[in-house]
């Protein structure tokens, strides 16, 4: 019997559970490990990093601390996986601004993140149950 290890796709909620006091730790940590011993094949938005930038900022984080901050959640994830970052191309953001429309409640970087799940055939390993929602109806729409 061939056993195929699924695909994952994570984005900025997973990124934020790996902070030690966010309330999701222990769900990002099982993830890593289920990478690590290759129960899934863990693909990382290519924008989550933006967007977690973006958030951090806005928040008031200076540049240095931000850094800091990306290069710890890197490393954290280097040490359990080698995870794939898919392609960011314009046929992507214009399938996710589609989304936008169709789905008014997507936000730009969910619609986004949805885009790359639904193009690339990866399945969302996220937190957020409204992308998740979305990300099922457009399969089914689409099938």
């Amino acid at each position: 019997m061939i056993y195929l290890i699924p695909k994952v796709l994570v984005e900025t909620g997973f990124l934020f559970a790996l902070n030690p006091k966010d309330k999701y730790h222990k769900w990002a940590l099982n993830v890593l490990e289920n990478a690590r011993n290759k129960r899934i094949i863990l693909y990382v938005s290519p924008v989550a990093p933006i967007e977690l930038s973006l958030i951090m900022k806005s928040e008031g984080y200076s540049d240095r601390e931000i850094v800091e901050v990306l290069e710890a959640i890197d490393d954290i994830i280097n040490r359990y996986a080698l995870p794939q970052y898919p392609l960011l191309e314009l046929g992507l953001l214009a399938y996710a601004t589609e989304l936008r429309v169709r789905y008014p409640e997507l936000t730009f970087f969910d619609s986004i993140h949805a885009s790359i799940a639904i193009r690339n055939s990866l399945l969302y390993y996220d937190l957020d149950e409204v992308l998740r929602n979305i990300i099922d109806r457009e399969l089914s729409r689409l099938a």
